[in-house]
């Protein structure tokens, strides 16, 4: 690492602990003019006989003011607490200590022998070439249905960290069809995982360095620092509004100016309009599922995904795939029994995106439900973790919208949840059918032939085969293993 990062790196971080020990003060300063020399000096017990005593301004403003400075605490604690405990880091590999350390000390013996930059460059990418080779997963094979090269190398050691990608039905892949490698963390990047240069580690669904908070502002924390800086901006606009009131009153009594409470207009005015920034902000990603670092190339970016494929095309469709041996598969991986199975392949359609499209997008409700949850206690508490958090799910580590459902659609892929919902239609369906000839046949008389023979036929098992048949059929384009 380069010494002007390390000094910036030691620098923010400084910063981060001093800041939210300056905005304790200035809490605490505020609560005292408002609660002391407003409401006590000035509403309670006046110093001047231009106006007697007000009670009720005073028990009013006090109860207000209580409030939001109570629930300003809770979502400040909750976020300094989140951040700390669980800031939603993903976890380095094992080896990455050892790694580092031997890194570090061939890249001094290489300043000690004061090689050129370009050597110096060509031997760190080597160097992280090789920590990711030797993370691959065994048995990956890939082809172009267009007639170009394998998608990936085919290699026979074991990785940990795949499993969680491949036993999903999509996730965010390269062009290869291997997930997002961190050369620094050595280790797979999950879907909208980001790494951090603050802290030097990959963050889960990272939003920003947030220095009033000490920390990352991730998939964890996102949803009480909406919390945080709504009440904030409430708690601002609240002591603006009371202050400035009383600040012109005591101008018009007084003629001059009461200098705390100026200093309250201001801070008021000042934090006020940060946070109601802030939270329009935070509140618009939190509609469009997305975050600060993924707004910055919304418009343009191209997300590409593996997208699971029940059966493989035997033609050639345009586009490529990645293969991959559930065989390797733990026993606590989320993907079906039969896929775990000694020999079975699992097939992924390597998919792009359109430029500025958004797989995640949920719709707006929906988006702001996976970040502030699902009831309205959700929204101005700061109880639960987001939704979003959830990551035990089989279609993805994220839920994954329209765009992902049209992309299937155009490359001819069938989900499984369609698979299942078309079963679901149809079987009750027969279940119907094969009632209402059980009571027909029951309700008949036996001693009509022409009712017996025409029970015969309707009851016959070339019905059933062709029922059986027709099942089948519309579920074979869609379902299917490959061997």
């Amino acid at each position: 690492m380069a010494p002007n990062a390390s000094i910036n790196k030691a620098t923010n971080l400084w910063v981060s602990r001093v800041i939210p020990l300056i905005l304790i003060g200035l809490v605490g300063y505020v609560s005292w003019v408002e609660i002391k020399l407003l409401c006590v000096d000035y509403l309670l017990r006046p110093s001047t006989t231009l106006h007697t005593p007000r009670p009720g301004p005073a028990i009013g403003i006090l109860v207000i003011y209580s409030v939001l400075l109570l629930l300003f605490v809770f979502t400040y604690a909750r976020l300094l607490f989140t951040v700390t405990v669980t800031p939603g880091y993903v976890p380095r590999c094992s080896q990455w200590r050892a790694l580092r350390e031997s890194k570090t000390k061939a890249k001094g013996r290489r300043n000690q022998r004061h090689r050129k930059r370009s050597s110096q460059s060509s031997n760190g990418s080597t160097g992280e070439n090789a920590g990711g080779e030797s993370a691959e997963n065994g048995r990956i094979s890939g082809h172009n249905y267009g007639g170009g090269a394998s998608t990936a190398p085919t290699t026979t050691e074991a990785a940990p960290g795949l499993q969680d990608f491949y036993s999903r039905d999509a996730f965010v892949c390269q062009t290869d069809g291997r997930p997002n490698w961190c050369s620094t963390c050595l280790n797979w990047k999950p879907d909208r995982a980001h790494h951090c240069r603050e802290i030097e580690r990959c963050v889960r669904k990272m939003d920003h360095f947030c220095p009033w908070v000490g920390g990352v502002v991730s998939e964890t924390s996102f949803k009480f620092f909406i919390q945080f800086v709504g009440w904030t901006a409430i708690y601002c606009v609240f002591n603006l509004t009371v202050a400035a009131y009383f600040l012109a009153e005591y101008r018009r009594e007084t003629h001059s100016l009461h200098v705390h409470w100026l200093v309250v207009v201001c801070l008021g005015a000042l934090f006020g309009l940060f946070n109601l920034g802030m939270t329009g902000s935070s509140l618009q990603f939190a509609l469009i599922n997305t975050t600060t670092i993924e707004n910055l190339s919304r418009r343009t970016l191209v997300w590409t995904l593996a997208i699971h494929m029940p059966k493989p095309p035997e033609t050639s469709i345009g586009f490529r795939t990645v293969s991959f041996s559930t065989a390797t598969l733990t026993t606590e991986s989320d993907a079906p029994a039969e896929e775990q199975a000694s020999g079975a392949i699992k097939t992924f359609a390597i998919l792009h995106t359109k430029p500025g499209e958004n797989p995640f997008d949920l719709g707006p409700y929906q988006n702001f439900k996976t970040v502030m949850g699902d009831h309205w206690y959700d929204w101005l508490l700061p109880i639960r973790f987001s939704p979003c958090c959830n990551h035990d799910r089989r279609d993805g580590q994220f839920a994954m919208g329209p765009v992902v459902q049209r992309m299937r659609a155009e490359a001819g892929i069938a989900s499984v949840e369609e698979i299942s919902d078309e079963k679901m239609h149809r079987k009750p369906k027969r279940s119907r059918r094969q009632s209402h000839r059980a009571r027909a046949a029951v309700a008949a008389p036996e001693t009509d032939s022409n009712q017996d023979e025409k029970k015969g036929r309707d009851t016959g098992h070339n019905r059933d085969e062709a029922d059986d048949i027709d099942l089948e059929a519309g579920l074979g384009h869609t379902n299917g293993h490959v061997h």
